[in-house]
């Protein structure tokens, strides 16, 4: 059930220290009109591999949102944070001036800034054309074609886990590797510092500082091991630096004691850590065993002795062996149950980012059969829903989703 400022307890807490304790709470986005958008010469700027259909890619998600409200999990959607946080005029005001700076789009601030917060609300996820500016009053060029886009749309917003983590209590505000996702993480950061739900107890651990927002890191790469350790792909989108910044500022405030740095291909069909491997109850997991999770070149950063940054310890293990290490034990459940064949073409279509909403329980595409028989025999619940539409973006479950609480593990 969505919870709206008027609905929702006073506050909203922070605490996620494992990807498998029961699910309490979850920041969700339903694709809107950001998606109608997308054109045939421009959809793949924006990441996708096609042009979903507006209607049903909604229907897939209000089926994928109902199932991971099954254990009465809280769902806070986007919009309505936004709208909300937007009532605030100092948030409304520092939002608007930092996407001018980031889309380049200073000349548009007094005009976006006498838009209502529904409004405004609407421009910042759909984008502005020029016709609708014009119509909006906005002083303009007369020149400018109708369907210019001002300000560009934001399609895969639907995809939460990147813009922002949350580790422990602390939020990992995003520095997004692409352009096309850049004003996602901008509008998290504004929603947890001024949102009522949020602002109580906002602690940023990485994403705000100016000197940190020149490496790259995505949500889809940071997994939560435990209260103790967490994981972080150094992939295409999350850079060996950024990596190395945030054990620092964690192990600073006392967040985690180890982290893991995991070297993933930077290729589009692995993108992030979590579209390989996610953790579907203790001890267990979902992934596709590609070498590179095999090979011993996992990096462990451990706080420095005079608990100043981090340090950096040589490994030998694999990436399957500090799991291992870390849980006592690994059951490793194999995409496509392990047949080659059927696994390369349900991990295109990410049977591995599966979503868990409590131990040994997971949402996923029901396309991903074989995946799905795999966990169902290995005794994980899966919950299935049509996803041919919401993949077309290139992401599963897991991507959809920004967990905010779960119940210790």
């Amino acid at each position: 059930m969505s919870q709206s400022m008027s609905q929702a307890t006073a506050t909203q807490n922070l605490n996620v220290t494992s990807e498998y304790g029961t699910l309490k709470a979850v920041i969700m986005h339903k694709p809107n009109t950001e998606i109608d958008r997308l054109l045939p010469d421009n959809y793949r700027t924006f990441l996708f591999e096609d042009i979903p259909f507006l209607t049903k890619i909604q229907s897939e998600h209000d089926h994928f949102a109902s199932l991971v409200a099954s254990t009465g999990a809280k769902i806070y959607y986007t919009e309505e944070l936004l709208r909300e946080t937007l009532q605030n005029d100092t948030a409304k005001q520092a939002l608007i001036e930092a996407t001018g700076a980031l889309e380049r789009c200073e000349g548009m601030i007094d005009d976006l800034t006498r838009q209502t917060p529904d409004e405004l609300t609407t421009i910042l996820f759909a984008g502005i054309r020029a016709n609708e500016a014009r119509a909006r009053g906005f002083k303009m060029s007369m020149y400018l074609p109708d369907d210019r886009m001002l300000m560009p749309p934001l399609p895969n917003f639907y995809f939460m886990r990147d813009p922002a983590a949350i580790v422990g209590n602390g939020i990992v505000s995003s520095n997004m590797f692409y352009p096309a996702r850049a004003r996602e993480s901008v509008i998290m950061e504004h929603i947890f510092r001024y949102h009522p739900l949020f602002a109580h107890s906002v602690d940023f651990v990485y994403g705000v500082d100016e000197n940190e927002r020149f490496s790259s890191i995505e949500g889809g790469d940071i997994i939560v091991i435990n209260e103790e350790s967490a994981a972080i792909g150094c992939s295409e989108r999350t850079s060996s630096e950024a990596v190395m910044r945030l054990a620092g500022n964690l192990f600073k405030r006392g967040r985690v004691k180890r982290l893991y740095e995991v070297f993933v291909p930077p290729k589009r069909e692995y993108m992030h850590l979590d579209t390989v491997f996610t953790i579907v109850a203790a001890q267990t997991i979902c992934a596709h065993k590609r070498s590179f999770m095999e090979s011993p070149q996992t990096r462990m950063y451990e706080a420095a002795d005079n608990a100043e940054g981090a340090q950096l310890r040589g490994e030998g293990r694999t990436f399957m062996d500090v799991l291992k290490d870390e849980f006592g034990g690994l059951n490793i459940i194999e995409v496509a149950g392990g047949d080659k064949y059927y696994a390369d073409r349900e991990q295109r279509t990410d049977g591995a980012n599966v979503f868990t909403i409590a131990p040994g329980k997971v949402v996923g595409y029901d396309r991903n059969q074989r995946t799905n028989a795999a966990l169902r025999e290995a005794g994980v619940e899966v919950l299935d829903f049509e996803g041919s539409e919401l993949v077309r973006g290139l992401g599963g479950a897991r991507c959809m989703t920004m967990p905010i609480e779960r119940a210790t593990a």
